[in-house]
């Protein structure tokens, strides 16, 4: 319990700011003392925080451990924001966390976590740890999982691959995370906000700031890079000067980072009804190009799709994978259409189906986009070709709605509707006529069931960003 202790010790009086500015200039100070905000002077009420984080921090503090809620969910809660997740950080070791919750797996492959499973929503718990590596991917996770649930089985497992140095103090813990604002702890034992590298002042000067030397952290894991780009458009803050020069030093590398991990991104961006501002702030940094090369997305009508895809987020939408990435094919696919349709309205459907499988292989190939994710693009595109005039009788319309790839079809028709291709009349008769056989309402199982199915020999869970 030393840690925990030493992590509350309330820090000397910190005049205004300008002690705190200078300390946590790049490279943080580690012998700077933290800033404590003790629970009368910071927002941060525990009847924000989700039920099931409650009882994780609680059950964990109840047994001895320390227990911080960490990362995203301090500052989105500090801004006022309702997290998507909520993580803590503990000095518990994984085996430990495994025994007080039953509903818990281990995971991870270079550094064990827990995710603790709730109905609804996943828990994760990591032991404080000292090492900078990047974060893992979900595959990393789902793979590890297997490992993890094998040495459970056995009676004297061998020890995880696992160096003990990992593991580190809390101080260690937040200085070893990507941005300031990101490495703020609450403290479920007193309700304080713990913060070691300058994040309180970051978050209210509203600056993004690497912790640490931005060249370094860049090089450790590129996507930082990203991230502090989508931060900035999406709460609306300003990159602090050195780490925006560093992005342009180090920006070449993004093409060298894990391509699960763009991919990861590139789904978190879309689904978070902020795509068109994040992408013109990683389009103009000049990491769009480098991190998703054969992803086509240089036109007016391309950023129409992202509008309407931001659109359908913030009203409570949910988009499946294959419409989401399928979503940037579809005006370079219009555009071949309308090439290999004759003057009597005839679609030329060999060449066109040919030159789709063209365009979507080099995607297809560079961010290892699975058969079904491929298979429900191509298919959900070339229907679009069929739903350009109004449907002529019942059983055309009834045909194509019972289409496993249909629900896919029908984003790319509306999003194609959004920027001309299909005429207001046509759009309005496909739904009167969807109407008609039941189909009008997609639901959300029905859109659910053009996700990538899961393959067989694996038990997938929920994925999350890693942080």
């Amino acid at each position: 319990m030393d840690e925990h202790r030493s992590a509350t010790t309330h820090s000397p009086e910190i005049s205004d700011s300008e002690g705190m500015i200078e300390a946590m200039g790049t490279p943080v100070d580690e012998g700077l003392a933290p800033r404590i905000l003790t629970r009368p002077e910071h927002k941060l009420s525990r009847k924000d925080l989700s039920q099931e984080a409650i009882k994780v921090l609680y059950r964990l503090h109840r047994s001895g451990y320390s227990a911080y809620l960490v990362g995203g969910s301090v500052r989105d809660l500090l801004l006022g924001g309702r997290p998507k997740d909520f993580d803590i950080a503990t000095n518990a070791r994984p085996q430990e966390i495994r025994r007080l919750f039953r509903n818990s797996r281990v995971i991870g492959r270079r550094f064990r976590l827990v995710h603790v499973f709730f109905k609804g929503e996943i828990i994760e718990v990591a032991t404080f740890r000292a090492s900078p590596e990047p974060p893992e991917t979900p595959d990393d996770w789902e793979e590890a999982e297997e490992e993890a649930a094998e040495e459970e089985a056995v009676a004297d497992p061998p020890r995880p691959h696992i160096v003990e140095d990992v593991y580190g103090t809390p101080a260690e813990d937040a200085r070893r995370r990507d941005f300031t604002i990101n490495a703020l702890f609450y403290n479920i034992a007193d309700f304080s906000i713990i913060d070691h590298v300058g994040g309180i002042e970051d978050l209210e000067r509203g600056i993004i700031r690497t912790i640490g030397d931005p060249d370094e952290r860049f090089v450790e894991d590129p996507v930082r890079m990203m991230r502090a780009l989508e931060y900035a458009a999406r709460l609306g803050f300003e990159i602090d000067p050195q780490t925006a020069e560093a992005i342009d030093r180090q920006k070449a590398l993004i093409s060298e980072a894990s391509t699960p991990r763009l991919t990861y991104e590139l789904l978190e961006c879309l689904r978070s009804g902020q795509a068109t501002a994040i992408h013109k702030a990683w389009w103009k940094a000049g990491v769009f190009t480098r991190a998703y090369q054969d992803l086509p997305l240089d036109t007016d009508e391309s950023v129409r799709v992202l509008e309407m895809v931001d659109a359908g987020v913030v009203a409570g939408r949910k988009f499946s994978d294959p419409s989401l990435i399928g979503g940037f094919f579809l005006p370079r696919f219009l555009v071949l259409a309308e090439e290999e349709t004759d003057e009597k309205g005839r679609v030329n459907n060999v060449r066109l189906l040919d030159r789709l499988r063209e365009m979507l292989e080099p995607a297809a190939a560079s961010m290892h986009l699975s058969n079904q994710t491929v298979h429900l693009i191509h298919q959900g595109l070339f229907a679009v070709t069929k739903m350009r005039c109004a449907p002529e009788r019942g059983h055309q319309v009834l045909k194509l709605a019972r289409q496993g790839y249909f629900p896919v079809a029908w984003e790319f028709f509306v999003f194609a509707a959004a920027v001309g291709y299909i005429t207001p009349e046509v759009h309005q008769s496909w739904k009167r006529a969807l109407r008609k056989v039941g189909k009008q309402e997609l639901t959300d199982q029905q859109r659910e069931s053009a996700q990538e199915r899961p393959r067989p020999h694996r038990r997938r869970r929920p994925r999350r960003r890693p942080r």
